[in-house]
């Protein structure tokens, strides 16, 4: 049996293989919008029994592995060696992780994803971060609804651009003419320009969704602010304007990241209506938590990126029409904060 090491940097993935018995084979290298090419070389160097292995800096990877038919677990950082600030840990070290079956590594799953084991973490953290994400939403700078008198809706998407998702969801909003707020990941913005376009063109609003998908808390401030700058720097480089709107990874945060984002300029949007769909439900599922409990304001979360999106597709046109029917103006995040 065959242990997949996968490390992300600046410019994609870096994928390192060892047996059970050691031999080890050529390390290769990937752009981040070449998950399927992975998988091929995972195949051909390792066979059909293969466990993948990333670490919580890592959140775009475990989906489509997994629905490759891989299993992939997580390394979190305080059992591993001092990473780079601007990249993972080598995909050699997790590699070797994994082929020590060491038991400190978690396995991810369709319903928790990375954050397998650590839902308690974030509740904490965002606890702690209470005071400062008050502070922050009195200056307008921390969001979790719209304005209440506003019979207004927020559409967004997570983990993009993602093909060939991206652009369906774009198919759909074009459609029936409606803005919506993506929330792009550096390492996909940076590889899909002509999407990144195409979202810009079509008149949505981009945000900033860090690099590399992280859990906030694992990181430190060097490492948050890494994760937005760069990302900005990938944004404002192929649609010439800067982000104003950050969305943490799994709605984490910190008291300091808080403070980190908002010292960049940045306003920190959360969602009250969570569709699910990165667990990848029925399109009726998807539907019934946008609709159920729609109010004046809400901002709905789903995805386009970080594994099978098709449902989500498909739920889109009848979420769109049932919000029109009941009178609701979609607009994008960042002209309901102006609200």
């Amino acid at each position: 049996m065959w242990t997949a090491g996968i490390a992300w940097d600046g410019s994609g993935y870096e994928v390192a293989c060892i047996a059970t018995d050691g031999t080890t084979a050529p390390t290769a290298r990937f752009r981040a919008d070449d998950v399927p090419g992975l998988v091929r070389h995972l195949g051909a160097v390792c066979g059909a029994q293969v466990l993948g292995v990333v670490d919580s800096t890592n959140g775009l990877l475990d989906g489509p592995l997994r629905g490759a038919g891989l299993r992939v677990l997580r390394a979190d950082p305080w059992d591993l060696p001092a990473r780079p600030v601007a990249g993972s840990v080598p995909a050699l070290t997790l590699a070797r992780r994994g082929q020590a079956q060491d038991p400190r590594l978690v396995e991810t799953d369709t319903a928790s994803g990375t954050l397998k084991g650590r839902d308690a973490d974030l509740a904490r953290a965002q606890q702690l971060s209470a005071p400062v994400a008050d502070a922050l939403a009195r200056e307008g700078l921390f969001l979790e609804r719209g304005p209440a008198g506003l019979r207004q809706v927020a559409l967004t998407f997570d983990d993009g651009p993602s093909a060939p998702y991206t652009d369906r969801v774009l198919d759909v909003l074009r459609e029936y003419a409606v803005p919506a707020t993506f929330f792009c990941v550096g390492l996909h913005a940076q590889a899909a320009p002509a999407v990144l376009t195409r979202i810009a063109d079509e008149g949505h609003c981009i945000g900033n969704h860090t690099w590399s998908h992280p859990f906030l808390p694992d990181l430190t401030r060097d490492e948050v602010l890494f994760q937005v700058d760069a990302t900005t720097r990938a944004i404002a480089a192929v649609t010439g304007e800067a982000p104003t709107l950050v969305r943490p990874p799994y709605g984490s945060q910190t008291p300091d990241a808080l403070e980190c984002l908002a010292e960049r300029g940045l306003t920190t949007v959360l969602w009250d209506r969570d569709t699910t769909d990165w667990a990848q439900p029925s399109a009726d599922t998807i539907t019934a938590n946008a609709l159920d409990g729609i109010v004046n304001g809400s901002v709905v979360l789903m995805h386009d990126g970080g594994g099978d999106r098709s449902q989500t597709v498909a739920a889109l046109p009848v979420i769109i029409e049932a919000l029109l029917a009941a009178d609701y103006r979609l607009v994008t995040v960042d002209r309901m904060t102006a609200g």
